[in-house]
């Protein structure tokens, strides 16, 4: 049987956020390795057994809410339930490299949820050029392994490395609420990993 197995709470203020949840229930909160500004919450049982984990994540939009993923042995086939039985998808089904894939739902009386499969061997397709996740709306038409952004799609010419440096820096600050500074840090560390720019 399928089961709440983690939770995902929005915040606007991250370091406020943290102080908030720390205290009042005395979850333990971690910045979680890599770029993306999440911060892993383990939680504690009464019999000190660790509890459900969760995340805490930067708010996107306004409306955004607690989400709990429920845990389920195939994303692709929930869909496909959520869908013949009257919910939505609202976030199809994406990878989180090397832990698993998620989507997000709702259901028939407009509640959102998660879903959750475990996959140790999970792994996202990314642009080449500038890390962002692909699909069939972000993939350049003249070569998969670049996004729409990075590959000309009247032309099919590449980006360079500057102006894939510059958006890529402006998405950071624009959707994960960066600095301009901290977005070009993170930008820099990236953009040498990626199979474009390898020396």
């Amino acid at each position: 049987m399928s089961t709440i197995t983690h939770f995902i709470v929005p915040a606007d203020d991250m370091e406020r956020a943290k102080k908030f949840y720390a205290e009042l229930f005395d979850w333990k909160i971690e910045k979680f390795p890599g770029p993306i500004d999440y911060y892993a919450i383990t939680t504690t049982a009464e019999n000190d057994e660790e509890g459900l984990g969760g995340g805490l994540v930067k708010r996107e939009e306004p409306q955004d809410t607690i989400v709990n993923y429920v845990d389920v042995p195939s994303v692709d086939e929930h869909i496909a339930k959520v869908e013949k039985l009257g919910g939505k998808v609202v976030v199809p089904k994406t990878a989180v490299p090397g832990i698993g894939y998620a989507a997000v739902c709702i259901d028939t009386e407009n509640n959102t949820f998660g879903l959750w499969e475990c996959d140790e061997y999970a792994k996202m397709k990314q642009c080449e050029s500038c890390g962002m996740p692909l699909d069939e709306k972000t993939a350049s038409k003249f070569d998969d392994r670049y996004c729409i952004h990075c590959q000309d799609q009247q032309s099919g010419e590449l980006a360079t490395k500057q102006k894939v440096r510059e958006g890529s820096i402006k998405a950071a600050m624009q959707f994960m609420g960066k600095t301009r500074g901290e977005a070009e840090k993170m930008v820099d560390g990236m953009m040498p990993e990626l199979p474009r720019w390898r020396e």
